[in-house]
């Protein structure tokens, strides 16, 4: 029977090590996985840094070539009014100031010298007047030609802000997939240690019940251990929902006045809503894009990027939620200010009693905290 006991702890110490190859085999690739995402991470960051600077010097140069239009303007102006009041002066006065000069002449080749002059000054002028209309005409599509590159700029900025959110929801993703595979590899250790540990029990057994029971002890224990780790692997795709869902139960459970959690990622939502704070997007009345947003906006952009629909004013994504009192708020639940259909503020609170929201105009999207500004109620979707 010794034998016997032997054979089935070195049957479950095989399946032990099989799940923590399979265990370490899947955190390797997850880990590899997210070395990738955060180095295109680094690498959108470094495009993000380099597009705004471009953008700056595009919009620096727009409102140079403004102002030379602006002088050249001035300018033409000045120089017609010249020209206009040269052409009045030689009305009113008949033959004009012009051809008097040269009708006072003492001689023929004083006469012929005066009206050269009068032809190069007549002639500069015209031609000055010309250049400048050129210069401008060149100047305005050199403004046209900047705005095009300022706004092509903006659109290229505004992808790059979006891959950059899209990029930390997947590494929030993947931290939560591989701390779950490293609990899985945990659990194996742990199995294969205790089938080893089973299987000295067994050998130094003085009797077979003695080395029967050892053998039983080890089954169990690596039987428990393989199950979990087969359920982690059949889940990981869902494991960072599934985490977020039960911690939420758990708290739901012990304040039976809370509702249940969302089923919106939280730790996703969080993640994006971060990266949105980084990106020095500023506060515009009716904004709901990389652009611009208000508070509602906010929100309704974030969640919708994790199949959540939101309605489009704070009052009525408040009417969508099931109120509960701040103090019983979580992670992912949205914050609200006002009462009823007074409602005017929204925010995604984040733990720890701060929040992310889109504040008011002359301010970006930023963190906020309850106790410099306290919300009406919590809402959970």
């Amino acid at each position: 029977m010794k034998k016997l006991g032997l054979k089935k702890v070195a049957v479950m110490a095989a399946a032990a090590f099989t799940v923590l190859g399979v265990a370490t085999s899947a955190s390797a690739d997850t880990q590899s996985d997210l070395d990738a995402v955060k180095a295109k991470i680094a690498e959108t960051e470094k495009k993000v840094s380099e597009g705004q600077v471009a953008l700056s010097k595009l919009e620096s140069q727009e409102a140079k070539t403004s102002q030379e239009i602006a002088t050249l303007k001035k300018n033409i102006a000045a120089r017609s009014e010249q020209l206009a009041n040269q052409a009045r002066a030689a009305q009113l006065n008949d033959a004009g100031s012009m051809l008097e000069f040269v009708a006072n002449s003492d001689s023929v080749t004083e006469a012929v010298s005066r009206t050269v002059t009068v032809a190069t000054v007549v002639r500069a002028n015209n031609q000055t007047l010309a250049d400048q209309k050129a210069d401008k005409e060149k100047l305005a599509q050199k403004q046209t030609d900047l705005q095009t590159a300022a706004e092509k700029q903006k659109e290229q900025n505004k992808e790059l802000a979006q891959a950059r959110a899209d990029l930390a929801v997947q590494k929030t993703d993947l931290e939560a997939k591989k701390a779950s595979e490293d609990e899985a590899k945990a659990k194996a250790e742990a199995a294969k240690k205790a089938a080893e540990e089973a299987a000295k029990q067994v050998a130094a057994a003085k009797s077979t019940d003695d080395a029967e029971k050892a053998a039983n002890q080890a089954e169990a224990a690596a039987a428990s251990v393989s199950s979990s780790s087969n359920n982690g692997n059949n889940n990981s795709n869902n494991q960072a929902a599934s985490q977020t869902t039960n911690q939420a139960s758990s708290q739901a459970a012990s304040t039976s006045a809370a509702p249940a959690a969302s089923s919106v990622n939280s730790s996703s939502v969080l993640a994006m809503a971060d990266s949105l704070t980084k990106m020095h997007i500023p506060y515009v009345w009716g904004g709901s894009s990389l652009s611009g947003f208000d508070c509602s906006g906010l929100t309704q952009y974030v969640y919708g990027h994790f199949g959540k629909s939101l309605a489009r004013t704070a009052a009525a994504q408040a009417a969508q939620t099931t109120r509960i009192p701040v103090s019983q708020a979580q992670p992912g639940d949205l914050l609200f200010w006002g009462e009823g259909g007074g409602v005017y503020h929204v925010a995604i609170y984040v733990g720890g009693g701060s929040y992310i929201h889109a504040p008011t105009f002359g301010q970006f999207v930023k963190y906020g905290s309850i106790s410099g500004w306290a919300p009406s109620f919590a809402g959970r979707l």
